[in-house]
């Protein structure tokens, strides 16, 4: 709070005042006030008196209505930092509090109280005219309920016992064509960068013979190759974001059986490449997190499928899933912790609905079905034709 004199345009020496108060129980709270143009400064004083209590009546308003969005969602970050980090990995924790921001940008100075359920429907809608697949969406109407109800329990969110987002419904997914290849397709990928000597071939030959992700190849090192268990350990990953290698994905580390390919494919990397700690050629493409347009170019260059370099991993397991390896075995070697994820590799190779309807028998094995039978004949019952005409 101020009071000051200044000279007018007119050389006459005026009065302004300026009130700044903030909330005590919530700091990110303020009012403000300006007033120019008094004569003196007797009139400063008595314009300043009113001033302060139009901002006590405001913050009082304000405090009644908790904090903004904006104050909720930068509390949840100190909270995920301070509190989440053994459940999230920072680079997560990063991409979710962003998303939130970037999707709720138009809330940030609402009171996080005003916020309804149609605000949030709308903000989902939005997600996914823009482009958002289901997933996203979902994961997204997750965050915000988490948001939401760490603003009610903590008491930032005034007046508001649930969160808004309870009861939103998302629309139906429609499920994508997954981007797999066949095992025609495998071979011809794996054939034609052997056969133009393609820089990339060991590290695609790698992802499809063991099922690693990006980052698990990037860090993988000849000290994690078992010669005689003839396995891999798989218990780290490079981040490229971070530029750094933590664990794996699921947080421990796995055994990737070696197959007689894979040996053989090992013993060709290494007479190659010598004795330099890790197994696979670091390209700077790679380093940098562009590994899936190396692929997708190559692949459209031989008249594949343009497919993203996890690919190659859904790749493995649905071959392995076609042989009649036991899902619970491909669970292990592939790193996922439930047998939820598998399911939809399950989808993609098929497997489940291959020769369900063989054990259906219902039209007549000979001509001479027809020719005995008094009950008309499937061409009759179709199209109307009488029998023996």
């Amino acid at each position: 709070m101020a009071i000051s004199n200044y000279i007018s345009d007119n050389e006459v020496t005026l009065w302004k005042v300026y009130v700044n108060i903030r909330s005590k129980s919530h700091s990110a709270l303020r009012a403000q006030r300006r007033l120019m143009g008094c004569k003196t400064q007797k009139e400063a004083e008595r314009e300043e008196t009113k001033l302060i209590r139009e901002c006590e009546r405001e913050i009082f308003e304000k405090e009644a209505q908790g904090s903004n969005w904006k104050a909720v969602v930068n509390a949840w970050e100190e909270f995920l930092e301070k509190e989440g980090t053994s459940r999230l990995a920072e680079t997560t924790r990063i991409d979710y509090v962003a998303a939130v921001r970037k999707r709720t940008s138009e809330w940030m100075q609402r009171p996080a109280s005003s916020i309804t359920k149609l605000n949030v429907k709308e903000a989902l809608t939005q997600l996914r005219v823009d482009g958002g697949s289901h997933g996203f969406q979902k994961r997204m109407k997750g965050l915000l309920n988490q948001v939401f109800i760490f603003g009610i329990e903590n008491g930032s969110i005034k007046g508001m016992d649930r969160s808004p987002t309870i009861g939103v419904q998302l629309d139906r997914p429609e499920e994508k064509k997954p981007e797999i290849l066949t095992s025609g397709e495998i071979r011809k990928l794996l054939i034609e960068a052997r056969k133009h000597q393609h820089p990339w071939y060991p590290i695609w030959a790698m992802a499809l013979l063991t099922g690693m992700r990006s980052g698990e190849l990037y860090a993988l090192k000849w000290s994690d190759v078992d010669w005689e268990k003839k396995s891999i350990s798989v218990n780290k990953s490079y981040n490229c974001r971070m530029k750094s290698v933590k664990s794996t994905k699921s947080g421990y580390y796995r055994i990737v059986p070696v197959s007689s390919e894979l040996m053989a494919l090992l013993y060709e990397i290494r007479t190659k490449t010598g004795h330099t700690p890790y197994i696979l050629p670091r390209f700077w493409q790679w380093t940098r997190g562009m590994q899936a347009e190396e692929l997708r170019k190559f692949c459209l260059g031989i008249g594949l499928t343009s497919i993203r370099f996890h690919a190659l991993r859904a790749c493995f397991a649905t071959q392995l899933i076609q042989g009649g390896v036991p899902a619970i075995m491909i669970q292990k070697i592939c790193g996922w912790k439930d047998l939820k994820t598998m399911q939809r590799y399950i989808r993609m190779a098929g497997v489940e609905v291959e020769g369900a309807t063989e054990g259906l028998k219902m039209l007549p094995d000979a001509q001479n079905d027809f020719e005995n039978s008094s009950v008309p004949s499937l061409a009759a019952a179709l199209y109307g034709v009488r029998s023996g005409t």
